[in-house]
C-alpha cells in the first residue's frame, strides 16, 4: 500500500479528488483539496496489480463507480461472514487494475485504472468529474491517463499500517 496523487496528463495542476463524496479532477490549492487528492493504493506497485484508491481522510472509504459514475463509498469488509451480494458488487465496483497511462504505455510515471468489472473501461475525467468510461479515442485515452505525482500531497504516516 502507498499513498498517492493523481494529476491529470491532459489538464496539468488538476487532480483527482472526491468533493462531496464524487469523484472530480480539480486544482488543489488547500489543506482540505490535498487531502481529498490524497488516496492510498492497495495494490502492488506495478502494471497489471489489482487494487483500490483508498481515501486517506475517509479511511473507511474508497472510490467505486455506480452507474459508472466515481463517488466515495463506505466499504467494510464483512468479518466472520460471507459478503452479501451488495458487499460484493461495492467491492468490485472499487476494484482497478492499474496499468501503462493509455497516452504512453512507455512512460512509466503515467498510469490508467481498468475497472475489473467493465474490463472495457477505465477511470477517466469528462467534464472534470470522474466516470468509468471507455477509452475508445485519442481524446478518452488522455482524459484516463493520469502521472504519478513525485510525492503524494500528503505523505504516509511512519510505521506499519
Amino acid at each position: 500500500m502507498a499513498y498517492i496523487s493523481l494529476e491529470s496528463v491532459n489538464y496539468p495542476n488538476r487532480f483527482i479528488r472526491h468533493a462531496n463524496f464524487l469523484g472530480e479532477l480539480t486544482p488543489v490549492q488547500s489543506d482540505l483539496d490535498r487531502h481529498d487528492a490524497t488516496f492510498d493504493w492497495t495494490g502492488d506497485w506495478r502494471f497489471g496489480a489489482e487494487g483500490r484508491l483508498r481515501s486517506i481522510n475517509y479511511p473507511l472509504h474508497y472510490l467505486r463507480h455506480q452507474n459508472f459514475r466515481l463517488k466515495l463509498h463506505e466499504a467494510g469488509y464483512p468479518f466472520g461472514r460471507p459478503p452479501t451480494p451488495e458487499e460484493r458488487l461495492a467491492i468490485l465496483d472499487s476494484t482497478f487494475i492499474m496499468v501503462p497511462g493509455l497516452t504512453d504505455p512507455t512512460n512509466r510515471s503515467l498510469v490508467s485504472f481498468r475497472s475489473k468489472n467493465f474490463p472495457d473501461r477505465f477511470i477517466r475525467h469528462r467534464n472534470f468529474n470522474l466516470w468509468v468510461e471507455p477509452a475508445d479515442s485519442d481524446l478518452a485515452r488522455a482524459d484516463a491517463t493520469f502521472k504519478l505525482r513525485g510525492q503524494p500531497f500528503v505523505p504516509e504516516p511512519p510505521g506499519p499500517r
